[in-house]
Protein backbone atom coordinates (compact mmCIF):
# COMPACT_ATOMS: atom_id res chain seq x y z
CA UNK A 1 0.00 0.00 0.00
CA UNK A 2 1.35 3.46 -0.82
CA UNK A 3 2.24 5.69 2.12
CA UNK A 4 0.91 8.79 0.36
CA UNK A 5 -2.12 8.66 -1.91
CA UNK A 6 -2.90 11.40 -4.39
CA UNK A 7 -6.09 13.43 -4.75
CA UNK A 8 -9.37 11.95 -5.95
CA UNK A 9 -9.90 12.09 -9.68
CA UNK A 10 -12.92 13.85 -11.18
CA UNK A 11 -15.92 14.90 -9.18
CA UNK A 12 -15.54 13.56 -5.64
CA UNK A 13 -19.15 13.92 -4.56
CA UNK A 14 -20.08 14.56 -0.95
CA UNK A 15 -16.75 13.32 0.36
CA UNK A 16 -14.57 15.28 0.14
CA UNK A 17 -16.36 17.68 -2.23
CA UNK A 18 -18.61 19.52 0.22
CA UNK A 19 -16.10 19.43 3.13
CA UNK A 20 -13.26 21.30 1.43
CA UNK A 21 -13.05 24.91 2.59
CA UNK A 22 -15.53 24.45 5.43
CA UNK A 23 -14.94 25.36 9.08
CA UNK A 24 -17.00 23.45 11.63
CA UNK A 25 -17.77 24.45 15.22
CA UNK A 26 -18.07 21.21 17.17
CA UNK A 27 -19.32 20.37 20.62
CA UNK A 28 -17.02 17.66 21.99
CA UNK A 29 -18.19 15.35 24.77
CA UNK A 30 -15.72 12.91 26.28
CA UNK A 31 -16.25 9.65 28.08
CA UNK A 32 -14.47 11.39 30.97
CA UNK A 33 -17.45 13.85 31.14
CA UNK A 34 -15.39 16.64 29.56
CA UNK A 35 -17.10 19.26 27.35
CA UNK A 36 -15.18 21.36 24.85
CA UNK A 37 -15.68 23.44 21.75
CA UNK A 38 -13.51 22.44 18.80
CA UNK A 39 -12.98 24.04 15.41
CA UNK A 40 -12.25 21.77 12.48
CA UNK A 41 -10.89 23.36 9.29
CA UNK A 42 -11.07 21.17 6.16
CA UNK A 43 -8.84 21.70 3.11
CA UNK A 44 -7.51 19.66 0.27
CA UNK A 45 -5.62 18.28 -1.30
CA UNK A 46 -3.22 18.88 1.53
CA UNK A 47 0.36 18.46 2.63
CA UNK A 48 -0.32 15.60 5.06
CA UNK A 49 -2.81 13.77 2.85
CA UNK A 50 -2.94 14.10 -0.90
CA UNK A 51 -6.72 13.69 -0.63
CA UNK A 52 -7.79 16.16 2.08
CA UNK A 53 -7.02 17.09 5.64
CA UNK A 54 -8.43 18.77 8.71
CA UNK A 55 -6.79 21.17 11.14
CA UNK A 56 -7.92 20.63 14.72
CA UNK A 57 -7.67 23.85 16.74
CA UNK A 58 -7.65 21.98 20.08
CA UNK A 59 -4.93 19.56 18.99
CA UNK A 60 -3.02 22.26 17.12
CA UNK A 61 -2.18 19.90 14.29
CA UNK A 62 -3.09 18.93 10.74
CA UNK A 63 -4.57 15.47 10.32
CA UNK A 64 -4.66 13.48 7.08
CA UNK A 65 -8.06 12.31 5.84
CA UNK A 66 -9.71 10.10 3.28
CA UNK A 67 -13.27 9.22 2.37
CA UNK A 68 -14.53 6.15 4.20
CA UNK A 69 -14.45 3.36 1.63
CA UNK A 70 -17.67 1.66 0.74
CA UNK A 71 -18.96 -1.17 -1.34
CA UNK A 72 -17.54 -4.66 -1.38
CA UNK A 73 -14.17 -6.11 -2.40
CA UNK A 74 -15.75 -6.91 -5.78
CA UNK A 75 -17.21 -3.41 -6.21
CA UNK A 76 -15.34 -0.98 -3.95
CA UNK A 77 -16.12 2.75 -3.72
CA UNK A 78 -13.31 5.06 -2.64
CA UNK A 79 -14.84 8.51 -3.12
CA UNK A 80 -18.25 10.09 -3.06
CA UNK A 81 -19.34 8.39 0.14
CA UNK A 82 -21.02 10.17 3.06
CA UNK A 83 -18.28 9.36 5.57
CA UNK A 84 -14.67 10.23 6.23
CA UNK A 85 -11.80 8.97 8.38
CA UNK A 86 -8.76 10.98 9.52
CA UNK A 87 -5.66 9.77 11.37
CA UNK A 88 -3.00 11.95 12.92
CA UNK A 89 0.10 11.91 15.07
CA UNK A 90 -0.38 10.27 18.43
CA UNK A 91 -2.92 7.85 17.02
CA UNK A 92 -5.82 10.33 16.97
CA UNK A 93 -8.54 9.07 14.64
CA UNK A 94 -11.67 10.97 13.53
CA UNK A 95 -14.57 9.11 11.89
CA UNK A 96 -17.48 11.24 10.72
CA UNK A 97 -20.60 11.53 8.61
CA UNK A 98 -21.21 14.35 6.10
CA UNK A 99 -24.50 16.03 5.19
CA UNK A 100 -25.14 17.44 1.72
CA UNK A 101 -24.27 21.00 2.83
CA UNK A 102 -20.89 19.93 4.26
CA UNK A 103 -21.98 19.81 7.90
CA UNK A 104 -20.51 17.02 10.05
CA UNK A 105 -23.49 16.26 12.33
CA UNK A 106 -21.75 13.43 14.16
CA UNK A 107 -18.20 12.18 14.49
CA UNK A 108 -16.23 10.06 16.89
CA UNK A 109 -12.65 10.51 18.00
CA UNK A 110 -10.36 7.99 19.65
CA UNK A 111 -6.71 8.26 20.63
CA UNK A 112 -3.94 5.75 21.20
CA UNK A 113 -4.64 5.76 24.97
CA UNK A 114 -8.20 4.57 24.39
CA UNK A 115 -9.98 7.84 25.21
CA UNK A 116 -13.15 8.37 23.19
CA UNK A 117 -15.15 11.46 22.29
CA UNK A 118 -18.32 12.27 20.35
CA UNK A 119 -18.64 15.43 18.27
CA UNK A 120 -21.62 17.28 16.86
CA UNK A 121 -20.72 20.07 14.42
CA UNK A 122 -22.20 23.00 12.52
CA UNK A 123 -20.65 25.13 9.80
CA UNK A 124 -19.19 28.30 11.33
CA UNK A 125 -16.50 30.19 9.36
CA UNK A 126 -15.76 32.38 12.43
CA UNK A 127 -15.18 29.47 14.82
CA UNK A 128 -12.77 29.97 17.74
CA UNK A 129 -11.96 26.94 19.92
CA UNK A 130 -12.63 27.21 23.67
Amino acid sequence: MPAFAGPYGGAAGRCPGVLIGKVQRCTVKGEDSSNRTECLRFSGPGSVSGKFEVVSDLLGTTIGCTCRPGGTPDKPSFAGTIGFVCTGAGGVTFDGRILGDGTVPTATVVNDRGATYVLGCQIDPGCVAQ
